[in-house]
């Protein structure tokens, strides 16, 4: 019977990572990203700048989004980093649009494929690109109060992001 364990591979990959980067539908975003072995866990916060566009679906004062995301590595090697340079990410996306009439919030799920490219030992890029489910809209329309309306339904989106990351030492 083996008694031991090798405490190396279960606490050895243990890392913070923060990113920055943009995406659809978490905008430019700053997170940060906790790993375990081929497993990552992440947050991240962003914004887009406000639009003065005359057209307005897509004019804004602030957007701001929120997602949580779980990635899974599961194929490829590196030769800066032990974790494994393909992934799968699942995750959710809370975006909030205000707008001079109205606020906006936005549920979103989405499923990706991506890559990590690293670079150099701790820094690389990452590509990912998938689909997702817009699937919960609420609206609150400013100087009404209580006037909100809500919707739900499912409406497939393309969904991508790019990010520089730092595998923080620990």
């Amino acid at each position: 019977m083996y008694a031991f364990i090798n405490t190396y591979q279960l606490l050895g990959q243990e890392k913070m990572t923060v990113s920055a980067g943009i995406g659809f539908p978490e905008a430019l975003n700053i997170g940060i990203l906790y790993q375990f072995n081929q497993l990552q866990i992440g947050l991240s916060i962003g914004t887009y700048p406000a639009s003065e566009s005359g057209i307005s679906r897509w004019s804004w004062e602030s957007l701001i989004s929120l997602s949580g995301d779980f990635y899974y590595h599961f194929n490829g090697s590196s030769k800066y980093s032990e974790i494994r340079p393909w992934y799968g990410r699942i995750g959710l996306n809370c975006l909030r649009l205000e707008e001079c009439s109205y606020i906006k919030n936005k549920l979103n799920t989405y499923l990706r494929l991506g890559r990590d490219f690293n670079l150099l030992k701790g820094f690389g890029i990452s590509i990912d690109v998938g689909a997702g489910v817009h699937f919960y809209d609420w609206f609150i329309e400013k100087g009404q109060s209580n006037s909100r309306s809500y919707y739900f339904g499912i409406v497939a989106i393309p969904t991508f992001g790019v990010c520089l990351f730092y595998r923080l030492p620990l």
